[in-house]
């Protein structure tokens, strides 16, 4: 299998080349910048040193403020854990699962809803989520790595996703 990445008309060009084959076209979506993503954990990291608690809780506490919900099929998805404070500690430092209480308690099960993990964001997403970090770091009264970091690396992550046209 070739990939192929390129403007809708470079794509129509390569494809009439083809004599033998099958094809799929579909809407090309690069990832998301390693930059962006380590300057949002560099963020997390000197908030969660500041206010001495772990960074896995500190990123649970900011993906639950400036997060997406994980969704199936258009459906948000829930989570019934034990309605204890073990199994809360556990939700609050889990570095894989992330999970969004709600104030839904059904028999001794506490209702969560399902974030989707960062990795996963796209440039908007992770454009929120670095934003809030940032406003978040000025109101503590630390400085977020500079300003102007933070806006080219929200640029660069919105340019690739404008300059992907087409994947074949």
């Amino acid at each position: 299998m070739t990939d192929f990445h390129g403007s809708v008309l470079e794509c129509i060009a390569f494809l009439s080349s083809q004599t033998d084959g099958e094809f799929e076209v579909r809407e090309y979506h690069p990832k998301r910048s390693l930059s962006a993503n380590a300057l949002y954990f560099k963020m997390c990291s000197e908030m969660a040193k500041a206010l001495r608690i772990s960074v896995p809780y500190m990123h649970n506490q900011l993906l639950r403020r400036y997060g997406v919900l994980w969704e199936s099929d258009g459906q948000e998805i829930w989570v019934a854990v034990p309605n204890t404070a073990e199994a809360e500690r556990n939700a609050d430092e889990n570095e894989e699962t992330h999970l969004k209480p709600t104030s839904k308690i059904f028999k001794s099960k506490r209702w969560y809803l399902l974030l989707k993990p960062s990795h996963e964001f796209n440039s908007s997403e992770m454009s929120r989520l670095i934003d809030g970090t940032a406003d978040e770091m000025r109101q503590m009264g630390l400085i977020p790595p500079m300003d102007e970091d933070i806006r080219k690396a929200i640029e660069r992550m919105e340019k690739k996703e404008r300059d992907s046209t087409l994947s074949i």
